[in-house]
């Protein structure tokens, strides 16, 4: 068999430069791979969690407010609050049959956003040792009947009840309810109204004018309105007030029903389900027990008990005996049993507490309501964004009843805000002892995420006021009213990884040729330079091509061989 020598030395020629150009890494024809994109990290926090606040918003004690353009004169002005209170007589804003002045509701409701804080409220027709506050187009010789005067309730006289039932009287109270709402439902300077209007003081009785024979009414007369005039007057608040609580002061099938919320103004004094009219007997008497659910609970401290009862002994005079036949003066059982979320308080403020009962009495202050809590947050970073869970709890007596919006927001390391997204948090449903979690995706695009942190926050709806505070040592760590979730996670850097690739097609080495002659490469873009018997040069312009780099071979000529 014939070998050709020349031909084999050539192929070995040839393999071995291949082999070098591969182990140099000349033949790897792949690019480098592009960056991975960077995987997300995430960080999650336990944030640790401190006692109730006494200072949030539509919650605990509340003083009377002072008249608009003066200033409290309160013995202990630094005592938590975040609402006020005030009456107002039906006459200082009905000025005839149909027409409103609402100026002196708009000054007090001004005055108090002023402060920051939010209103409750009540309108009365009868208020015992007041003014009539019937409008006076009801009055004179051709008006309603006046001859309900009394004097007990230190009255003398000078305020008298009318006849409930009276058809102008119905009209009147109607008409406003009406004018009402379309002026002030859903105003975020009011907090909660409570239905006023009906009784001594707008307290929904007239006691003891309640037709059980007594010492003050020998005849057993009933001054109050009949079941279907009640109805027409609970219909009309319900009509009047979408997006504003309205709170009764009795429960009833009817306020049951329209789905009020509840005000007991006796507080810890006749609340507890003891005797037959207390409070709680009655809202379980009427299937109520449940109501807070939805509907808010309000009231005031009983007044004698607003000045002894957070002291340890109890100072009252005679609780000793009043305990005995029936009173309460037990404040904890009765907000965990009617949970209660405000109430009326005013000599917290006006004669004040020192020492351990004022620590007690503002403790007894921030248990009313909802206490909310944020257990757990966790942050993402991805490419494209920051995804945020916050799990929430209410260790609380009852929920936040107005559905405020929230945000969830990225702060910058000087607690400037770079990012916001709503969050959808739903707080009436958050009841106590239960647990709920929001979210939110914050977009990063071309944000410097250095040092950056999230918070979440609900802000106050009324401008000025106070934002619903977490009970959590972050909570306004780097934002005044900002829940601190975390800091973001940085992205960890993802070398790139090349992708595997083919080998590259070798290339046949073409036989010897003439001097001068060109030798092609089989894709066409060699060419010989100059080439001679002794050496052949590959120009950079036909080199071939390995890996991004350029082989340059050089081979002797073994003429004859």
């Amino acid at each position: 068999m014939t070998v050709d020598r020349t031909v084999k030395r050539r192929r070995a020629q040839r393999v071995g430069a291949l082999a070098l150009a591969s182990a140099l890494g000349l033949l790897a024809p792949a690019a480098a791979a592009a960056p991975t994109e960077p995987e997300a990290a995430t960080a999650t926090y336990e944030l640790t969690t401190t006692p109730a606040l006494a200072t949030n918003p539509l919650k605990g004690f509340l003083p009377f407010a002072p008249e608009p353009g003066q200033t409290a004169e309160f013995a202990d002005p630094d005592f938590p609050y975040s609402m006020e209170w005030f009456y107002l007589p039906v006459d200082s804003v009905v000025t005839g049959e149909g027409t409103y002045d609402w100026t002196a509701v708009e000054s007090r409701l001004d005055a108090i956003a002023e402060r920051g804080h939010q209103s409750v409220f009540r309108f009365y027709l009868d208020y015992p040792a007041q003014e009539s506050g019937v409008p006076d187009y009801l009055l004179g010789p051709d008006g309603i009947s006046q001859d309900r005067a009394y004097d007990f309730f230190d009255n003398d006289g000078l305020s008298f009840s009318p006849d409930y039932d009276d058809p102008r009287v119905v009209d009147m109270i109607v008409d406003f309810v009406t004018a009402f709402g379309e002026q002030y439902d859903g105003d975020p300077r009011v907090g909660y109204v409570t239905a006023g209007l009906i009784g001594f003081w707008g307290e929904d009785h007239t006691y003891p004018m309640d037709g059980v024979v007594s010492d003050e009414n020998p005849t057993g007369e009933d001054w109050m309105p009949s079941q279907a005039t009640r109805e027409t007057i609970w219909d009309a608040w319900d009509a009047a007030l979408d997006d504003t609580w309205l709170l009764a002061r009795y429960p009833s099938e009817a306020v049951k029903g329209h789905g009020f919320g509840l005000h007991d103004d006796s507080f810890a004094y006749a609340t507890l389900p003891t005797t037959d009219w207390h409070f709680l007997t009655r809202v379980i008497a009427e299937g109520m027990q449940d109501a807070w659910q939805q509907a808010p609970i309000g009231g005031e401290l009983y007044p004698p008990l607003q000045t002894c009862l957070f002291d340890d002994p109890l100072s009252c005079p005679d609780a000793a005996a009043e305990i005995a036949d029936g009173r309460d003066y037990n404040f904890a059982d009765s907000v965990d049993q009617t949970h209660i979320s405000w109430m009326m308080n005013h000599q917290a403020w006006a004669t004040g507490y020192t020492g351990q009962s004022r620590e007690r009495a503002v403790a007894a202050s921030a248990s009313l309501g909802y206490d909310l809590a944020a257990v757990q947050g966790s942050v993402t970073q991805t490419a494209g964004g920051v995804d945020v869970t916050l799990d929430l709890e209410n260790r609380g007596v009852a929920p936040f009843y107005y559905d405020w919006p929230a945000s969830m927001v990225l702060l910058d390391a000087q607690g400037e805000i770079l990012a916001e997204a709503p969050v959808d948090a739903n707080l009436p449903s958050l009841l106590p002892g239960t647990t709920t979690t929001v979210s939110a995706t914050l977009d990063t695009a071309a944000l410097d995420l250095t040092g950056a942190t999230v918070a979440f926050s609900v802000p106050n709806v009324m401008d000025g006021g106070l934002p619903l505070r977490f009970a959590n040592a972050t909570q306004d760590a780097d934002r005044d009213g900002y829940l601190t979730v975390g800091a973001v996670p940085a992205l960890a850097e993802v070398a790139p990884v090349a992708a595997p690739v083919e080998p590259a097609p070798v290339v046949p080495v073409a036989a010897a040729a003439p001097a001068g002659a060109a030798v092609a490469s089989p894709s066409g873009d060699l060419a010989a330079t100059g080439a001679s018997t002794t050496s052949l040069g590959l120009a950079a312009a036909g080199a071939v091509a390995l890996g991004g780099g350029l082989l340059l071979m050089r081979r002797k000529a073994h003429a004859g061989r």
